[in-house]
């Protein structure tokens, strides 16, 4: 009985925890190039000393970890120069006060001195550094492969990066990540497309993460529901031997 109590406080503290990941989901539907975020629930026995222990004071399961979905996002037209989607493999990089960053969010402006950044302020990195387009500048045209051309004139290639296992890289927020010590840049430069006045939208379906709450929440009230029947049944055993 104290095990079935366990496990189904256990199972509440894990869906409470979905809650968030599926609230996160819908709050950036809208957001540009953002991922959707996976819940991965893990089963564990509780009170066993080792692995090998048959025996325990009760079973549950958690929230493991949560993953993030790379799907590509829908891509969307809006014919803004300065609008760029990645069709494919990789991530841009800009450059945070922290260092570098990579996102799929290819919505940039130009800042006051004419530097293509991102509405955080950081300015989108090619290989010569970041991008400036000169206060006189007629045309300026991202390639499919990445390359600049202001007046018809190559000035750059704007850095794509790629990675082995893009599951590694740790979120800082919105659509923007940070390598960590389990990701590293890939050799291999990926199959991309760069789609200059395209975005690439949020790859979160509103209508799934919606049913995915109403599922979670029912779930959550049979937890509730077993553990006050749980509760109230100790309570009459205690009252018959007291």
């Amino acid at each position: 009985m104290i095990s079935g109590l366990y496990s189904g406080a256990t199972n509440m503290m894990g869906q409470g925890e979905y809650q968030a990941v599926i609230a996160r989901n819908l709050a950036n539907a809208n957001t540009v190039g953002y991922k959707k975020n996976i819940a991965v629930f893990e089963s564990f026995v509780a009170g066993s000393k080792t692995q090998k222990e048959e025996s325990a004071e009760g079973t549950g399961s958690t929230l493991g970890k949560v993953a993030t979905d790379f799907a590509q996002g829908e891509m969307q037209y809006t014919g803004n120069d300065l609008d760029l989607a990645i069709k494919g493999d990789g991530f841009f990089e800009v450059q945070t006060k922290a260092g570098i960053a990579y996102t799929r969010s290819g919505q940039f402006m130009l800042s006051r001195d004419r530097t293509v950044v991102t509405p955080e302020g950081w300015p989108l990195m090619s290989n010569g550094g970041p991008i400036q387009i000169p206060l006189n500048t007629k045309t300026f045209t991202f390639q499919t492969d990445g390359s600049i051309s202001i007046d018809g004139k190559s000035v750059g290639k704007i850095n794509v990066t790629n990675f082995e296992n893009p599951d590694a890289l740790k979120s800082i927020g919105g659509s923007a990540y940070v390598t960590s010590d389990n990701v590293k840049p890939s050799n291999e430069p990926g199959s991309f497309e760069i789609g200059q006045g395209y975005l690439e939208r949020s790859n979160v379906n509103v209508i799934d993460e919606m049913v995915n709450m109403i599922a979670n929440m029912r779930n959550f009230q049979s937890g509730n529901q077993s553990t006050d029947s749980i509760n109230e049944s100790l309570k009459k055993l205690i009252g018959l031997v007291s």
